[in-house]
């Protein structure tokens, strides 16, 4: 089976807590279970679902146990604020500073 195969499965197998567009499954599907990626994507485009999906798939399976933002005071809030309680699942244990 290819990878590409291998991660859609994976992808079918993780619950989102909002739905992902086309572009943002196509982003996780090339990032999913790599060492290291940057997600080089026009703003507005979700980058903050994918990452906070892909942080949470890698969390659930064991391969991390800590994700550190390191963000402007203004994107900050925004995640503090928006982007965690919409796309974070309410089972991922999270702590905000």
């Amino acid at each position: 089976m290819s990878t590409r195969k291998k991660n859609i499965m994976k992808i079918k197998n993780y619950k989102f807590k909002t739905k992902p567009y086309a572009h943002q499954i196509k982003a996780l599907e090339l990032s999913w279970d790599k060492p290291y990626f940057a997600y080089f994507m026009e703003m507005g485009t979700g980058k903050s679902k994918v990452l906070i999906d892909n942080i949470t798939w890698l969390y659930e399976n064991k391969k991390i146990d800590t994700a550190i933002i390191v963000a402007p005071k203004g994107v900050y809030m925004n995640w503090k604020n928006a982007e965690l309680p919409i796309h974070l699942p309410d089972n991922v244990e999270h702590n905000i500073y």
